[in-house]
């Protein structure tokens, strides 16, 4: 806040002129007889001159509809923190409480005149410590505001206490406010606590440091839903170079967070079955190798193949060999722990591997998953056929440097698996 100024003698406004503005549907009580009442009804867009040589604007309204227009399309038109005094035709409490809450002068009945004098007398003497700004001022500001009300982009600027002083109609529409519920409002007046506090943090920051600042964060949006937001803010400084507020302006990338999150699906699964791939599998793999390495914990794994796999393929047609995949893949699942790393290695190859499992846990989940997918059945026009594993087993060993030498020993234990005639698992040979 600044200390009171006297006011300056090229912009003093005229102590007996009073705008009145009417926006009763309903004109029930007559206009109150006042020295120096002028009606008016500025154009939208078109910012109130007038009110820089006025001491106040009376604002008549008979609802709540005439309330909100008046807030939303002429409030904003007047240079802030000028006087408006709504008169109430008829009289309403809840909209006067309203109106109090928000930032009129003051409220009270039009036919009350009495209060409408003592009201325009208190306004006289405060408004001799107030500098009105001058016209030739409110007109810049006007095409400020109206050049930024043209931008896409949302633009918000605060002052250095955190409350906003400015914005444009991008960031009305974005966050879903009238620009005369943002002006004079902080963050936590704005948007939910837990997001307000990462502005407000990111603003001290800013304040603090200087320069231009941009982060990540998400934002609510106009309809309740959480947009991915990027802020870009600067400080900007007063006449001394101290710090006197923050402007910024968002970008929103939710539809980019998206498209980076289904790559990033599409880069670590397998597009036919939705499980891990190779790469992901030696990621998280490799992670529960590590672990076992530094605490000793069981880890074992498991190299399944799907048996006569291109018969199914050449008798029962491609689109047979992808359900037989897919119905195979949930047979797995649905004898898996949430810790299990599952993968498709290959057209018909698959990994499996069982943290904190023992040879002897491995060896009965592999005989859980060889009977259930045992059960089920592939039908085309071109026949039928039951599906059936072969799986190799092996423990992680404290000599073995990688998952690739895990993965030797479970491979060899496959093979004798197919050797063995197939649908049937065999573990690794005890080694000595």
């Amino acid at each position: 806040m600044t200390s009171p100024r006297k006011r300056s003698m090229l912009s003093s406004p005229s102590l007996n002129r009073l705008l009145f503005l009417d926006l009763r549907a309903i004109k029930s009580a007559a206009l109150p007889d006042i020295d120096g009442l002028e009606p008016v009804n500025p154009g939208a867009g078109s910012g109130c001159p007038t009110a820089i040589t006025a001491l106040l604007v009376m604002v008549a309204i008979d609802s709540q509809a005439a309330y909100d227009d008046w807030r939303q399309r002429f409030h904003p038109m007047c240079p802030n923190g000028f006087p408006h005094l709504v008169l109430l035709d008829p009289y309403c409490p809840a909209l006067a409480r309203q109106a109090l809450r928000d930032d009129a002068a003051d409220c009270c009945a039009m036919d009350d005149l009495e209060r409408i004098a003592l009201i325009t007398a208190r306004l006289q003497r405060s408004d001799q410590n107030y500098i009105h700004p001058a016209p030739e001022s409110t007109g810049l500001l006007l095409r400020i505001q109206t050049s930024i009300d043209t931008l896409p982009s949302p633009i918000f600027i605060k002052a250095a206490d955190g409350r906003y002083i400015a914005c444009n109609k991008a960031f009305e529409t974005y966050l879903g406010l009238t620009r005369s519920e943002i002006v004079g409002s902080t963050v936590f007046d704005i948007a939910p606590p837990e997001l307000a506090s990462v502005y407000e943090k990111a603003d001290r920051e800013l304040m603090a440091s200087g320069g231009a600042q941009t982060y990540e964060a998400n934002v609510r949006y106009a309809d309740g839903t959480l947009h991915d937001v990027v802020f870009h803010k600067s400080v900007f400084l007063d006449a001394t170079g101290k710090v006197d507020g923050i402007s910024g302006t968002m970008l929103d990338i939710t539809d980019r967070k998206l498209l980076e999150q289904k790559l990033e699906v599409a880069a670590s699964t397998d597009f036919l079955t939705g499980i891990n791939n190779l790469r992901t599998f030696y990621t998280l793999g490799g992670k529960e190798f590590r672990r076992f390495m530094r605490h000793g914990e069981a880890l074992s794994l498991i190299v399944i193949d799907l048996d006569d796999f291109k018969e199914v393929n050449d008798q029962l047609g491609h689109a047979a060999g992808d359900e037989a995949l897919c119905q195979f893949v949930e047979a797995v699942k649905n004898n898996l722990r949430e810790q299990d790393i599952f993968a498709r290695t290959g057209g018909d190859e698959f990994r499996l591997l069982l943290p904190e499992s023992t040879l002897t846990g491995a060896l009965l989940v592999a005989e859980r998953i060889r009977c259930a997918v045992h059960q089920i059945t592939i039908s085309s026009p071109g026949g039928t056929m039951r599906l059936s594993i072969s799986a190799g087993i092996c423990a992680c060993q404290p000599s073995d440097t990688s998952l690739d030498d895990v993965t030797r020993r479970a491979d060899a234990a496959l093979y004798r698996a197919k050797a063995a005639g197939r649908n049937c698992i065999c573990p690794q040979i005890p080694s000595g």
